[in-house]
């Protein structure tokens, strides 16, 4: 068998796959057209229905008014069209530009291909439009009837799991039932065998030696031309808590000050104000009082 033998059978082979696929989708489209039609019908007559119930009401007001009755006017059937029916042509011319402009750029790259490899070309057919509208309906119902299967199952699995958690009833094991309560530990009171020993109270004597060691570290920062610490320290014979502390109140060259029993801390008081002061020498403190 020669080449174009061979090329003729493919082609009369594709052809006859072409005219199957084209008579199956024309008894398809004659099935869709008659059940739309009939819907069609029905839609229409509703309509004029309504329509000249409407007429009525409106014929009888305007006897009433005196005025001048205009009906409705009803369309004949083949020119009536809902507005369901109006979005989905709209809807539908679009997509079929669409698709018409695809299947042509399709056939051109097929028949380019084709010549360039020397075999037969055999276009895909492009539907006209009541063809591919009808079409595209079949397919939105199918599409539509999945996703109503599947709306279905899950409103199931809801309301099977919604009953399945308020029929739950927790039955603890035998283990947690039989379990006793612990024991309580009892243990021995803790001793401490060291004796506890805590900072004592200093007398007045050993607070004024405190503040004399602090008066002459710190005479110049408290504006004092010159050492102070050898000057009168008075006790003021009272006693104020600072910072939590009890402290003896004394006075030294028109100054007050504080100092904390505990020897703990020292203040220069003025204006309502405590400064906290130190020491950097231990000249008094430690016995080397001349």
């Amino acid at each position: 068998m020669s080449k174009e033998e061979k090329n003729a059978k493919k082609l009369a082979k594709k052809e006859l796959k072409q005219e199957k696929k084209e008579a199956k989708a024309e008894a398809n489209l004659a099935k869709a057209k008659a059940k739309a039609e009939k819907k069609h019908v029905k839609d229409y007559q509703k309509f004029v229905k309504e329509t000249e119930k409407k007429n009525q009401k409106l014929q009888a007001k305007a006897a009433k008014d005196g005025k001048e009755f205009t009906p409705i006017v009803i369309p004949a059937v083949e020119d009536f069209q809902t507005k369901a029916e109006i979005k989905a042509e709209k809807s539908t011319q679009k997509a079929y530009d669409k698709y018409v402009k695809k299947v042509e750029k399709k056939n051109a790259k097929s028949e380019q291909k084709c010549a360039k490899k020397g075999k037969p070309f055999v276009p895909v057919a492009v539907p006209t439009y009541d063809e591919f509208a009808n079409s595209a309906a079949s397919e939105n119902k199918a599409g539509k009837i999945v996703l109503t299967v599947i709306l279905v199952l899950l409103i199931w699995l809801l309301v099977y799991f919604m009953i399945m958690f308020y029929n739950f009833v927790y039955v603890p094991s035998q283990d947690e039932t039989t379990t006793t309560p612990p024991v309580a530990q009892e243990y021995e009171s803790y001793s401490n065998p060291h004796e506890i020993t805590t900072t004592p109270d200093y007398s007045i004597a050993d607070a004024k030696l405190f503040l004399k060691q602090v008066l002459s570290d710190n005479w110049s920062d408290l504006g004092y031309s010159s050492d102070p610490s050898n000057s009168a320290i008075s006790y003021n014979n009272r006693m104020e808590t600072i910072n939590g502390s009890d402290c003896y109140m004394f006075s030294c060259g028109g100054k007050t000050y504080a100092v904390s029993v505990k020897l703990s801390a020292a203040y220069y008081c003025h204006n309502g104000n405590y400064t906290p002061l130190t020491f950097n020498e231990t000249n008094y403190l430690f016995g080397n009082n001349d």
